[in-house]
């Protein structure tokens, strides 16, 4: 149902060099976050219901009313506008991070009933309700009672001759 395949852009590089202890995949995990999440990604976890499927988002730090759910085709985009600010000034202490950006993520909803979902976030997670589509009974061959009827045509023929 979702089908994702991420890109690694280090890996497509001609011009990387592979001969570094740090270019290392296994160590890059851990100092670069944007690897296993491309630079404009964040962490989401899908479960499986009986009936649905429950997608859970990271989005720490961002306001409801900056996050955007859209569904276009058969695909279900996540989008949201980051801007936070945090300071502390102490004496001879200055402390002051910013963090703004866009990131996004898209879904594919195939096997997904698209009127049904639906989405609340809380604590910094964003909850998005996948109802699965009731499978539909495929049309098998049936038959068809032949009954003892005039036909249309030669009700027309009755017609005209009165």
């Amino acid at each position: 149902m979702f089908t994702l395949i991420p890109y690694r852009r280090y890996l497509s590089s001609p011009t990387g060099s592979r001969g570094s202890l740090m270019n290392d995949s296994f160590f890059r995990s851990f100092m670069n976050m944007s690897d296993s999440l491309g630079s404009n990604g964040f962490r989401v976890d899908i479960r499986e219901k009986d009936n649905a499927y429950l997608l859970e988002a990271e989005l720490p730090g961002v306001a409801e009313d900056n996050i955007n759910l859209t569904v276009d085709g058969d695909v279900l985009t996540i989008s949201a506008d980051i801007s936070s600010e945090t300071k502390d000034e102490r004496q001879n202490y200055y402390y002051s991070e910013r963090r703004t950006g866009h990131v996004e993520r898209s879904f594919n909803l195939e096997g997904i009933d698209q009127d049904g979902i639906t989405a609340n976030c809380k604590n910094g997670i964003l909850y998005v309700d996948l109802p699965k589509q009731k499978p539909v009974p495929e049309k098998t061959a049936r038959k068809i009672q032949i009954i003892n009827a005039p036909r249309l045509e030669e009700n027309k023929d009755e017609t005209k001759s009165v």
